[in-house]
Formats: C-alpha cells, sequence, structure tokens
C-alpha cells in the first residue's frame, strides 16, 4: 500500500513504475520541456497545469484518470482499487474529465475540418495551376500572331518598294533623250506644192 499526498506524487509515482524514473523520456512522451516536468516532480511542488494533465492522460492511455487526478481507483485501468485511498486533503478536479471528452470532440472536430480545408487547397492549387498552363499556351499563340503579323508587314513593304521602282522613270534614258521632238518625214507632194507656190527669185535668193 502506498499513500499519495498529491497529483504530483503520483506523476512522480508513474514515472518510475512505467519508465524506470526517466524524467527526461517522460518529458519527451507528454511533449513538454525537461524543466517543466523537473518543476512538478522536484521540491517546488509546482502544481500541474491542465496541459499538463491531459497531455499525461493523452500520454498513457493505460493510466486511469481518475487515479491520476484525484487518487481514486487503481493507477492502470482494470486493476483493482488500492486499500488506502488518499487523505481528504487531495484536491479535486471536478468536471476534468468530462472537459477532456469535450476537448476531444472538438479535437476531431477540427482535423475533420482541416482535412476538409487541405482537400480544398489543393483543388484550388491545381485549378491555378491549369489556368497558369492555359496562359501560357495563349502567350505562345500570342508570340506567334505578332510574328506572323510582322512577317506580313514586311513583305508589304517589299512590294511598295518594288512597285514605287517600277513607276520612277530611268535617269539614264531620261537625260538620252532629245530636246525636241524629230521632225515628222517630208511630204514629196506638199514640198512641190510649196515649191511652186514661192517666186523664183526667192528660190536663188543667197
Amino acid at each position: 500500500m502506498k499513500n499519495f499526498l498529491g497529483v504530483n506524487d503520483r506523476i512522480l509515482y508513474l514515472i518510475d513504475s512505467q519508465l524506470g524514473g526517466n524524467k527526461k523520456k517522460f518529458a519527451e512522451r507528454i511533449g513538454f520541456a525537461p524543466q517543466v516536468v523537473f518543476n512538478i516532480v522536484s521540491g517546488r511542488k509546482s502544481k500541474p497545469s491542465f496541459d499538463v494533465l491531459e497531455a499525461i492522460i493523452s500520454s498513457f492511455d493505460e493510466i486511469s484518470p481518475e487515479w491520476l487526478l484525484t487518487g481514486k481507483g487503481a493507477m492502470l485501468r482494470g486493476q483493482s482499487a488500492p486499500e488506502v485511498a488518499p487523505p481528504p486533503s487531495e484536491p479535486a478536479f471536478p468536471g476534468f474529465i468530462e472537459k477532456i471528452q469535450e476537448l476531444s470532440v472538438k479535437v476531431g472536430r477540427l482535423e475533420a475540418e482541416n482535412e476538409h480545408l487541405r482537400a480544398a487547397i489543393e483543388a484550388k492549387q491545381k485549378e491555378i495551376e491549369a489556368q497558369q498552363r492555359e496562359i501560357e499556351a495563349q502567350r505562345r499563340e500570342i508570340e506567334a500572331r505578332q510574328k506572323e503579323i510582322e512577317d506580313k508587314e514586311r513583305q508589304i513593304k517589299l512590294m511598295r518598294i518594288d512597285h514605287l521602282k517600277k513607276e520612277e522613270p530611268d535617269i539614264h534614258t531620261q537625260y538620252l533623250e532629245p530636246a525636241h521632238a524629230p521632225l515628222p518625214p517630208e511630204n514629196p507632194v506638199e514640198s512641190a506644192e510649196l515649191l511652186k507656190s514661192q517666186p523664183q527669185e526667192a528660190l536663188f535668193t543667197p
């Protein structure tokens, strides 16, 4: 038979019986710093917080929450109760078990919500990636269109240059043309009539 005056003594007994007194391993198991455990089991007798008690109950499924919190019943689930109960001065935690159950329900609900949010985020990321691929394809298509337009503009420019060259007169041909148009060939009949109409002396005028 062993009397446990407080919850600190029960935690220390739990460490000794379940972990061979390894306080560091106990701290790692419940997820707290070793200094927290040292303050609880040392001579300072610092009372464990609600978070520490909840972590112990969650980490040691074989430990009876009622025994840890109040000292009533056996330490391990399924064991018979000890012959000697703790003194009446043992602090009680009314409604602590119900509080832990409520928190467990909330934790389960939060985990379900987190899973739903995670799935929604993954779906949105896939949607964003698909939109980015579509934008990239449209960008490549626009670049190809712009290149095609530039090629067409160069072709039109070359065609205009060729057309202007064909319309401009050749500078060499322009300077070789005579200053006056050539005289038309003489008509023999008109020449004879002209000779008849003129005085004979005018024909022999020097």
